[in-house]
């Protein structure tokens, strides 16, 4: 059996000491692939950017909760450990891990890429949106063209303020009049408080605090709560190591538990996909809005069909051959531009020509569901052209399918 890597190599590759950027991401792969092959599990932890930075006792309670879980699985489990969100987004599309201990909005991302929950922490996270009394922001309405200060661009109070943003039809640069970025959640307050800025977004515990001890700082909106973090295991793992790993996170001793405490990682408990739905929603999937344009249920798309209404099924013709909604036309709406609520359609192509001469003609359009862009796009891109009857298919297929109406196969 090939020996593994130790953990200080992955940590000068995670640290980015290595200056040739090529050479980090062959070794990276090197070492993902030499792991696997010696039968090792490779354990993720990505702290969020508000974390305790405490390297030592970080590394140590997390190296310690590693070895739980080799002795769980009989099986050696490698830690590394990082706060790039970004560069762990890059390891879950290419599956290099075989567990991941994360932010909520990094468990959202990876469920999208062949990752399942076990576990949440028990400690959950609100985001909320501060201002100052004198800046008249009252809610959430009230807050557009203020300048607003962020956490770290990557963090989980950052992720959801965009994705909450992009679920209302609205672009967060275009939203707000100023957006400022800072590294640290205190100095975003900060900017708060020094008047750099109208309103800050911040999690719950901290907002309280500083609300304790500024008391011209009101509260304007609260989002939905989330678990602050989880775990998601590849789907590669079979199901006996992905019970037994469920079972370890779950009975961590009391020791262990206090010292993970210390670094800002609670205890966890049982989890599913249902558990992170929201997160996963955010920032990926469709605006749940569109302006100008309806949005129908299943059964309202079957009764426009039944009065004679077309329904364009906008996906590439590969899709559509492989199971559409009986009397649907295929379309492809052709997409270039990048996947937001603010893009350039021009950069698109879709034909006109097989639509309805009669701009006043309803209309609908369906792809593959809440998470597809094509009809979206597809809706706008009419709608922007003059149709004035445009339905937007938001659910799609899924649902039609879950509805119980029939799906034809071929051309």
């Amino acid at each position: 059996m090939p020996r593994p890597f130790d953990f200080s190599i992955w940590a000068v590759v995670e640290g980015r000491k290595l200056k040739n950027p090529w050479l980090a991401t062959v070794l990276t792969a090197l070492l993902a692939f030499n792991v696997h092959a010696a039968g090792d599990l490779v354990l993720d932890v990505t702290l969020d950017y508000d974390q305790n930075r405490n390297h030592l006792a970080t590394q140590t309670a997390f190296k310690d909760l590693a070895s739980h879980l080799s002795k769980a699985v009989k099986r050696p489990v490698k830690m590394v450990m990082t706060q790039n969100a970004e560069r762990v987004g890059e390891h879950i599309r290419t599956g290099s891990y075989s567990i991941l201990l994360a932010p909520s909005q990094l468990i959202g991302l990876a469920m999208r890429g062949g990752y399942s929950p076990i576990v949440k922490t028990k400690q959950n996270a609100r985001v909320m949106l501060l201002a100052t009394k004198s800046s008249n922001v009252k809610n959430f309405e009230s807050a557009r063209g203020k300048r607003i200060a962020l956490p770290h661009p990557e963090s989980l109070v950052s992720f959801l303020v965009k994705g909450e943003m992009n679920a209302r039809g609205f672009s967060h640069t275009r939203y707000f009049g100023q957006v400022n970025y800072m590294n640290q959640y205190g100095a975003a307050l900060y900017a708060l408080e020094i008047g750099q800025a109208d309103l800050v977004a911040a999690k719950e515990d901290i907002a309280n605090e500083w609300m304790t001890r500024r008391r011209d700082f009101v509260r304007v909106h609260s989002f939905p709560s989330v678990p602050a973090a989880g775990v998601v295991v590849s789907n590669k793992l079979d199901a006996a190591t992905k019970e037994q790993l469920r079972a370890a996170f779950t009975s961590i001793d009391k020791e262990l538990e206090a010292r993970l405490m210390r670094v800002d990682m609670s205890a966890f408990q049982t989890a599913d996909n249902a558990d992170f739905e929201y997160v996963s929603t955010r920032g990926f999937y469709t605006p749940e809005v569109s302006s100008g344009i309806t949005i129908p249920t299943a059964q309202q798309v079957k009764q426009l069909i039944g009065q004679g209404v077309k329904l364009f099924d906008v996906r590439p013709q590969a899709h559509y051959r492989e199971g559409h909604i009986p009397g649907a036309i295929n379309v492809t709406y052709r997409m270039n531009s990048p996947k937001e609520v603010e893009y350039d359609d021009s950069v698109d192509a879709f034909d006109l020509s097989k639509l309805p001469a009669d701009k006043k003609t309803p209309i609908i359009f369906q792809c593959n569901g809440a998470e597809c862009w094509y009809s979206y796009k597809a809706a706008r891109y009419a709608l922007k052209r003059g149709y004035t009857k445009v339905y937007w298919f938001r659910s799609g297929l899924p649902s039609w399918k879950e509805a119980g109406y029939p799906v034809r196969k071929g051309n």
